[in-house]
């Protein structure tokens, strides 16, 4: 059996959402997640500006801002988890393949460890960021994400008071159903960068890769469908000095049209991607 290793490899092979110990895969394992999410369309020469070598905005080019809150992952041994994903509608042309779908353009996430497997072993644009569980009150739930103190993406949705989560009984009552596959309606595709240790202005990797759509199996708990907005923060290299050019070019994209906001309550079957993601040339 092939094992996985990275950092530090001295150690044996390592551990992960893609290898358990004795190389236990954690594929199908239910999780609980609550994702919230807000469409807008930009303006396409903007998000063109913000995208990798072979990518150009679609002609329809949305914006999508994603907040997830994962609780119980069995490959943190039932832990959990939260983070902000922004996704561009994008196209990429190669010269073998033209594919169309999202382009994940950068996620925050609030714990270190998925922070590191996603960027070593499938190239996800993936920092840290302190993203409590959402502020909800009788008109609204409200998210927002962090660094330091300092709040650099605020997302309100109104109208959804966001309830406890669905008890037992509802959770057995919606796995008596068959599962949705989804959760993704379009590919998604993010671009894999690590530069060179001797010399730092150029790339050991750089590549785009392709996770095709309907990766996850889900039991749907809960769902709302409404309105919202969200604000990106213009930020000082003092307030955020390892990512004030993220959020401020997030805050100068403009907002031409929001295209809704909703809220999905599910018992998601997890995809470690290892038999997915594959190279786009």
């Amino acid at each position: 059996m092939s094992l996985i290793y990275r950092m530090p490899v001295g150690f044996g092979p390592s551990l992960g959402p893609r290898q358990g110990p004795g190389g236990r895969r954690f594929n199908g394992e239910l999780s609980k997640a609550t994702i919230l999410t807000i469409e807008y369309v930009t303006d396409a020469g903007a998000m063109a500006a913000l995208l990798p070598p072979g990518f150009k905005a679609a002609a329809d080019p949305v914006v999508t801002v994603k907040v997830h809150y994962n609780k119980s992952l069995a490959w943190l041994a039932g832990r959990a988890y939260n983070y902000i994903e922004i996704m561009f509608r994008s196209v990429f042309e190669g010269v073998q393949d033209r594919v169309e779908g999202d382009f994940i353009a950068v996620m925050w996430e609030s714990l270190a460890d998925p922070i590191i497997v996603g960027r070593d072993e499938v190239g996800h644009p993936k920092i840290f960021a302190d993203i409590p569980d959402p502020v909800v009150t009788p008109t609204s739930t409200t998210f927002t994400g962090s660094w330091f103190d300092f709040p650099f993406c605020t997302a309100e949705f109104e109208g959804l008071s966001l309830a406890p989560w669905p008890s037992e009984a509802q959770e057995q009552e919606a796995m008596s159903r068959p599962p949705t596959t989804g959760l993704a309606g379009l590919p998604r595709m993010n671009y894999k960068y690590v530069p060179n240790a001797e010399n730092l202005e150029k790339a050991d990797v750089a590549y785009a890769v392709l996770m095709p759509a309907g990766l996850y199996e889900h039991y749907t708990l809960d769902s709302w469908q409404g309105s919202g907005r969200v604000t990106f923060s213009h930020a000082r290299w003092e307030d955020l000095p390892t990512m004030s050019n993220i959020v401020n070019a997030m805050a100068d994209l403009p907002i031409v049209e929001y295209r809704g906001a909703s809220m999905l309550r599910t018992l998601r079957s997890f995809n470690d991607l290892r038999d997915v993601s594959k190279i786009i040339r």
